[in-house]
């Protein structure tokens, strides 16, 4: 049997098999989950990955029971230095994560820590939140997806819920029917102040230099929202995330002096295509909206999820105009909509929450002292 790992990570060596591996062992019976990419692990835990520049890291795993990552640099959080924990992996097993987790916790307190968040996956910026409940319902591309016994176990560690998440699930014809005739009628007087523009790749990508600065602005204010370099951003939010965007759907607003104004990014739920059970699996790293857009069966279903406004145009009810302009977009290319994973106090959730046929998905996000 391998042995156990656990220690301060350096990212010139290589993950341990049995780090790698004991996803495939918690999903074995979950067809459902939409898998790890091995070398796309492998890379975020190596020199390839910017954070590293600034932060460090620590990996426990005990082969065949859990695993466990954890992520310090310095960050404060709410007038605390923090770290964080991601890419947990476990069995039901509460003996098991005691270890790892005092571990992570001993490690971090050296290092001056105190007080331990997570699951986030290096930043908030990667994968984060735990789901809560219908667990039975699978999960969207890009969502969290863990068995039911997860929430307890960090509870049972001391942990405690600190902010909840949703999602909502509605059909699209019938929001843009609810949404349509209300936003058309104060459409023209918001287009005396911005544009409403389709947003593809193609914008993105020639925008990044603008969209960097831009972010920051727009998204600084966000629970323990970690800035990015240059170079973290690119490799974070570039090509592939233009790639994958809804060219039809995703919306841009731009100022009339030019400046963008916010941005409303949707894509494709590929998730059918990345189900271990799917007859033509692709590797999330290779998806691109011109290519497995029209491989993906009815009903297809979209993913608003990531829309912000610059500090300038807030007053103008600008959020709730991009998101009209989505659903309106998307009525004539996909059955489904989801406002994806909106934090349960955010006042953007109201949109959502208004016109929701009723299916929700509830996260969290988990957090203890040190």
């Amino acid at each position: 049997m391998a042995s156990v790992w656990m220690g301060a990570w350096r990212p010139e060596q290589a993950l341990p098999a049995a780090f790698v591996e004991l996803p495939q062992q918690v999903y074995a019976e979950h067809p459902a989950w939409l898998g790890e990419d091995p070398q796309a692990l492998a890379r975020q835990f190596s020199p390839a990955n910017p954070w590293f520049a600034s932060g460090q890291a620590w990996l426990g795993v005990e082969p065949g029971l859990a695993r466990l990552a954890g992520f310090f640099n310095g960050q404060v959080v709410d007038g605390e230095t923090v770290a964080f924990f991601g890419f947990w992996e476990t069995l039901e097993d509460p003996a098991a994560n005691q270890r790892l987790f005092q571990g992570l916790r001993d490690w971090a307190h050296g290092l001056g820590a105190t007080r331990l968040y997570g699951p986030i996956n290096f930043t908030t910026f990667g994968n984060y939140r735990l789901r809560l409940d219908q667990f039975e319902a699978g999960c969207f591309a890009g969502e969290p997806f863990n068995p039911p016994y997860y929430p307890g176990l960090l509870e049972g560690l001391g942990l405690d819920l600190r902010h909840r998440y949703l999602s909502t699930f509605n059909q699209t014809g019938q929001i843009a029917a609810s949404v349509g005739p209300d936003y058309m009628r104060v459409r023209p007087e918001l287009q005396r102040l911005v544009s409403l523009e389709p947003l593809d790749g193609a914008f993105w990508m020639a925008h990044l230099d603008e969209l960097y600065p831009f972010v920051d602005q727009v998204f600084g204010a966000n629970f323990a929202y970690t800035p990015l370099s240059r170079q973290a951003f690119e490799q974070q939010c570039g090509q592939g995330l233009a790639d994958r965007l809804c060219p039809h759907s995703s919306v841009l607003a731009r100022a009339k002096d030019g400046r963008i104004a916010g941005f409303f990014l949707a894509y494709p739920d590929y998730g059918p295509l990345l189900r271990r059970d799917s007859p033509q699996q692709v590797s999330a790293n290779s998806l691109s909206h011109a290519a497995h857009y029209p491989l993906l069966p009815t009903p297809r279903q979209l993913l608003a999820k990531t829309g912000g406004v610059h500090p300038d145009f807030r007053q103008h009810g600008l959020f709730t105009a991009m998101g009209s302009e989505v659903v309106l977009r998307a009525a004539p290319h996909y059955q489904r909509i989801v406002g994806a994973m909106v934090r349960e106090d955010n006042n953007s959730r109201q949109f959502a929450l208004r016109h929701s046929g009723g299916d929700l998905h509830h996260y969290g996000l988990y957090g203890g002292s040190l």
